[in-house]
């Protein structure tokens, strides 16, 4: 009796690790997460591109420093917890001189497939397209992820921000709150 007790119990202890080592799994990245990470790789050299990261422990301290400022009634008739939730890392690229401002644009040109009535790139649906004095303003989101574009054709600046493990919807409930985290 005393076997099959401890035959019971290592099997219920292999099963229970199993699953702890499956949950312990670092999460898949989305295919725009690798691309994004690449473009990082690329542009990052340029001395005409400032390149930001956030990482997930950044961002969660510049939020909750955010936060601090908004009474907690403000913050439940926001859903705050909601938005900023699953936030993890946000990237960020601004071109400064003319090459910079050039690859950038041929970096990212996979996301300009609009102009090819293409609005799913990569698992992103363009949400948001403005054209107005020579910039063109793309907003491309999904249930994990947004990427704001700004490109500005007349003064040659152009402007990324994506961050990982922020919806669109949270993106534009936070818009709608007045938090700007420099879109």
């Amino acid at each position: 009796m005393k076997r099959y007790i401890l035959l019971t119990l290592m099997a219920l202890a292999l099963h229970m690790g199993s699953l702890f080592a499956q949950s312990a799994q670092p999460r898949e990245k989305s295919e725009v997460e690798v691309f994004m990470q690449q473009v990082a790789k690329v542009v990052a050299k340029s001395n005409e591109i400032d390149y930001s990261y956030i990482s997930t422990n950044m961002f969660k301290q510049i939020l909750s420093q955010l936060l601090s400022i908004v009474n907690d009634e403000a913050k439940e008739e926001m859903g705050i917890d909601k938005i900023f939730g699953s936030a993890m890392y946000m990237r960020r690229f601004i071109s400064t001189g003319t090459e910079g401002y050039k690859l950038l644009e041929v970096a990212m040109n996979p996301f300009w497939g609009f102009l090819e009535e293409k609005e799913v790139v990569m698992d992103m649906e363009l949400c948001a397209l403005n054209r107005q004095d020579g910039v063109v303003s793309m907003i491309y989101g999904n249930s994990e992820n947004v990427l704001v574009i700004n490109n500005n054709h007349k003064d040659l600046k152009y402007s990324i921000v994506f961050v990982a493990g922020l919806s669109y919807e949270a993106f534009m409930k936070m818009n709608d709150s007045g938090i700007d985290l420099g879109f």
